[in-house]
Formats: C-alpha cells, structure tokens, sequence
C-alpha cells in the first residue's frame, strides 16, 4: 500500500510545487514518494524552504526555461546540481503578440495557440526530454525538481513522460495535470502578463484573451498525447523512436521510481 504523503511541501515560495508520487502503475505500484518533484520558477525560495527541500534529499534541479526567463526571474541559489540548458520554447507567447498587434486575438484564438504549441512541439522538444528523462534515470538515488515558470507546460508535459515511462494511466496523468488548477496561483501570473503588456505599450486587451495562458486545459494535455498518437502510433513508439527511451529504458525506470 502507498504511504499516504502531502502531495505539495509547505514552501513559502514554491509555484505550483508538488510531488508526482502515489500514483497508481498499471501493475499495482505506485510512483515512490519524495524523489520527482515538479514546479514553477525557484527565484521567491525562502531559507525555510531551503531547509525543506534539502531534507528531502533534493540533489538536482532541471530548469526548462529560455536564458531570457532565467535572467528575468532568477532561481534561489541551490547548493546542488543544476541543468539549465535545455531552453524549451513551448508555450512561447510570439505568437500571442502577432495576434494581438494584428487585431485578431479571442479568447478562442488564444485557447487555440496554446492547444496547437502543445501539440506541434513534440518532435522538437524530444532531444531536451531525452536528456532529461535520462538524468532523472541515474538520480535515481536523489531528489530531482524539474521546472519552468509557472510548472504548467514544460513541466505538465515532463510529468506526463514521466509518468507514461511508469507505466501510470493516461487517465491519471490527465488529473496530475490538471491539478495545477489548484496550485497555481492564476491572478498572480494574469498580473505578470498584463504588467508585460504595459510595459510593451499594448492599449488594449480582455483579460479573458490571456485566460489560456494562465491556467491549465484539459485540451492542451489530450492534444500532446493525441500528435503522439496520431505521429507514432502510441506513447512506447514515442519513447522508442523520438525519445531514444526504449522498452529496456522504461522497464528500469519502473524498478527505481516504483514500488
């Protein structure tokens, strides 16, 4: 039986920071506690929240984002490996400003950005996911946190590999992703776009055109898994072919991160 483990640390300064163990395999493991932990940007860590994580045997930090986010939003210095070279640009809000200049952003139109950068992206974010999954592999022994701004996107969908390599239920990992509905604070991210906004001298916008980029979508999630789908077949060809994560890949994967 699963130790039953308070998915989201107390930390003062963690965004959208929470755990992907207790999950369910398909075989009747779970996903262990305490050794995959996913989140938004590090830069608003306290001392306190320090403490935590390295109590938590926290040993290695993915940060997914571009150098200009880094530099924007500095991570907390953390006294442990740090990869911050992977620069994933899903999600990028390029084409939101084109949009908005031209006159021709809706709430629909920004839904549907969001929904074709997560399902256009695959092939091009495999080669930084590859790299990733394999760190997290040979960490096995340690604590890894991955993350990107807001831990929705890059992170949502390093979760969902995650999770697919562990064999845990799509079903399941539809509801880990969606929980950043409950974790994220959405106002606080609305306030940081709009401020960008400003800043850009752009006069005039809805709040609901930026809506998309502020939360989570069911849609977003099911339009990853279904490209992979209709590009490779299933998610295991997805490993196997783009990923260069093969059959004996995941099966060692489930020996360290279940139980």
């Amino acid at each position: 039986m699963s130790r039953i483990i308070q998915r989201a640390p107390d930390l003062h300064g963690g965004i959208n920071f929470r755990d992907i163990g207790g999950y369910a395999s398909r075989d009747g493991r779970h996903v262990v506690w305490r050794k995959l932990l996913r989140s938004g940007h590090l830069a608003n860590l306290s001392n306190s929240d320090l403490s935590i994580l390295s109590s938590m045997g926290v040993n290695q930090v993915h940060d997914f984002r571009r150098e200009d986010e880094r530099l924007r939003s500095p991570s907390k210095v953390i006294n442990v490996e740090v990869i911050s070279d992977y620069n994933i640009s899903v999600g990028s809000l390029s084409r939101f400003w084109d949009y908005l200049r031209e006159g021709n952003l809706t709430t629909r139109s920004a839904q549907n950005l969001v929904i074709d950068s997560y399902s256009d992206c695959i092939e091009e974010v495999a080669p930084a996911y590859t790299r990733f999954l394999r760190s997290i592999l040979n960490n096995s022994q340690g604590t890894s946190v991955f993350h990107c701004a807001a831990g929705k996107d890059r992170t949502g969908m390093a979760a969902a590999l995650i999770l697919s390599a562990l064999d845990v239920p799509r079903a399941t990992i539809i509801e880990d992703y969606l929980l950043t509905e409950k974790y994220l604070d959405s106002e606080n991210l609305m306030t940081t776009i709009e401020k960008h906004l400003t800043d850009a001298n752009i006069e005039y916008w809805e709040r609901d055109w930026l809506l998309p980029y502020c939360n989570v979508s069911i849609e977003n999630i099911e339009a990853f898994f279904n490209a992979i789908d209709s590009r490779f077949g299933n998610v295991e060809r997805y490993f196997d072919r783009a990923l260069k994560f093969g059959k004996t890949d995941r099966e060692s994967i489930r020996e360290l991160f279940l139980e």
